[in-house]
């Protein structure tokens, strides 16, 4: 994974969810893939800190696919990202994929922010944090 990359959504993720303590980067799953980022929700969907593992309802799995990730010159994935999404998903991961190009416009930490609460929390979007 590109660090800058990571580093720029890392920084986003900081200022949405207000702590590092709220994710956890680089998880490898009992399945042997490895998460860029993890997430857990309770059954109200609020954020838990990545160290608790009692009532987790929903895990998100977010993939920082940068441009190795996708066939030279297309927006298509290669076919081992596209296989490990789909074996996350199944596996009950709720899967967010984080495109460089979609990050690449983005022009401050304001639209960072922005951008990560639409992808990450659709159905609260327009919630003041």
């Amino acid at each position: 994974m590109d660090f800058q990359l990571y580093k720029f959504v890392k920084i986003g993720l900081v200022d949405l969810l207000g702590a590092r303590l709220y994710f956890a980067p680089k998880v490898l799953t009992p399945y042997c893939y490895t998460i860029d980022v993890e997430i857990k929700l309770d059954e109200e969907g609020l954020v838990l800190p990545f160290t608790v593992n009692e009532d987790v309802h929903k895990r998100v799995a977010l993939c920082i696919d940068d441009p190795n990730r996708f066939s030279l010159n297309t927006k298509h994935l290669l076919g081992k990202e596209a296989v490990k999404q789909r074996h996350l998903r199944l596996l009950g991961f709720h899967v967010v994929q984080i495109p460089y190009y979609e990050i690449e416009l983005l022009k401050s930490r304001v639209e960072l922010v922005e951008y990560l609460q639409r992808k990450l929390f659709p159905q609260k979007v327009g919630v003041p944090w």
